[in-house]
C-alpha cells in the first residue's frame, strides 16, 4: 500500500524536517495535497487543484481510494501503488507506438473500466466526510488564464496562482482557529516538480514573512514539502481535482467539475475555494460558477462595509 504523510509516516523528501513537524505535541494538522495542470504551454490556463484534509482522516480517504482501484481491477495486484489514479492517464491510456516504448500500466485495462474508476473517484471526493463534522475535508482550485495580466511571464502567473491557493488555505485555517475554536496548523504537500520546487518554497517563505497581493500566511507549519505521487493517493486526488478544473476551462467540459463543485471550500454560504482569474471577470462577462460566487462574495463585503461605518458613528 502506498505510503502516507501522517504522524506515523513521513514523506520521502526532507524526512527529518517532516518528522519534527508531525509530533504528538502542539496543534493538529490539516494537510493540503496539491497538483497542477496546464504547465505544457499553449493557450490553456494554469490550474492548481488541492484537497485539504485533517490528519485524522487522511489514511481513511487513502484506503478508500485503494479500494476503488482494487474493486475496478477485480483483484489485489502486488504492485498496487503503480496503479495511480491520474485523470489524463485513465482517460487516455495508450500502448507505445514503437516497440520498447513506455506503456501506461492502465493500457491493458478496458476504457470502460478506467472511466468507471475515475467517475467513482470523483464521487468519493464529493461525498467523503471526515470523522469530525467541524473538521471536514475541503477542495481548492485556482485557474489563471494566460491573458489575465498578459504582461506577466509564465512564472508570474504560476506564482500568483500559488499565492491565491495558499492564501485561501490559510484563511480556512484562521477561520477554524478564531471562529470555531479549532486550532490547526497547515502543511502543504505537493507532487514532485523538480524544476519549480525551490521557487515554490522560496515564495512561501516570503509570504510567511510579509504580505504581498493576497496577505501574509500565518497558519502554515512550514514551506511546502514535495513527494512522488506514488507515495500517497491523496496527491493523486489533487491531480484529478486540478484536471477537472482544467477541463472545465480548456475544453469546456464541466462534467467532472460539476460533480465535485459542492465540495469546494465554502464560507457563509459562498464558495471561496475555487476561483477563476480572467479579464472577462472585470468586464462582467464570465458566467462560470467560481466567478459568480466571487461576485456574490464581493457584494456581501460591499454591503457589510457601510454597515460597519454606521455602527461606529452610533
Amino acid at each position: 500500500m502506498p505510503g502516507l504523510l501522517t504522524r506515523q509516516h513521513c514523506a520521502r523528501p526532507d524526512k527529518s524536517r517532516a518528522s519534527l513537524l508531525l509530533t504528538d505535541q502542539g496543534p493538529e494538522l490539516y494537510l493540503l495535497f496539491v497538483d497542477e495542470s496546464g504547465t505544457h504551454g499553449g493557450a490553456d490556463p494554469f490550474v492548481l487543484g488541492g484537497i485539504a484534509i485533517h490528519e485524522d482522516d487522511a489514511a481513511v480517504l487513502q484506503a478508500h481510494l485503494d479500494k476503488l482501484v482494487i474493486k475496478h481491477l477485480g483483484r489485489v495486484p502486488v504492485n498496487l501503488e503503480e496503479y495511480e489514479i491520474h485523470a489524463h492517464e485513465l482517460r487516455n491510456a495508450k500502448k507505445p507506438k514503437v516497440p520498447g516504448g513506455r506503456s501506461s500500466i492502465w493500457s491493458n485495462v478496458p476504457r470502460s473500466v478506467r472511466a468507471a474508476l475515475l467517475a467513482d473517484a470523483y464521487d468519493l471526493l464529493a461525498d467523503f466526510r471526515g470523522s469530525n463534522s467541524e473538521l471536514g475535508p475541503a477542495l481548492f482550485g485556482v485557474a489563471v488564464e494566460k491573458n489575465f495580466h498578459s504582461e506577466w511571464s509564465v512564472l508570474e502567473h504560476e506564482r500568483f496562482a500559488y499565492e491565491v491557493l495558499l492564501g485561501k488555505f490559510d484563511v480556512m485555517l484562521k477561520t477554524l482557529r478564531v471562529r470555531r475554536k479549532q486550532p490547526n496548523r497547515g502543511l502543504v504537500i505537493h507532487d514532485r516538480r523538480v524544476v519549480a520546487e525551490q521557487d515554490i518554497q522560496s515564495w512561501t517563505s516570503s509570504w510567511r514573512s510579509t504580505a504581498e497581493r493576497i496577505g501574509q500566511l500565518r497558519n502554515l507549519a512550514d514551506v511546502p514539502l514535495f513527494t512522488d505521487s506514488r507515495a500517497t493517493r491523496l496527491i493523486q486526488a489533487a491531480d484529478i481535482i486540478s484536471y477537472a478544473v482544467f477541463r472545465s476551462y480548456a475544453s469546456r467540459d464541466s462534467t467532472m467539475f460539476d460533480r465535485i463543485w459542492p465540495a469546494f471550500h465554502p464560507e457563509n454560504g459562498v464558495t471561496h475555494g475555487c476561483v477563476h482569474y480572467t479579464p472577462s471577470y472585470g468586464q462582467g462577462s464570465c458566467e462560470c460558477r467560481p466567478c459568480e460566487q466571487r461576485l456574490s462574495a464581493e457584494a456581501v463585503k460591499s454591503v457589510a462595509r457601510p454597515r460597519r461605518r454606521t455602527e461606529r458613528r452610533q
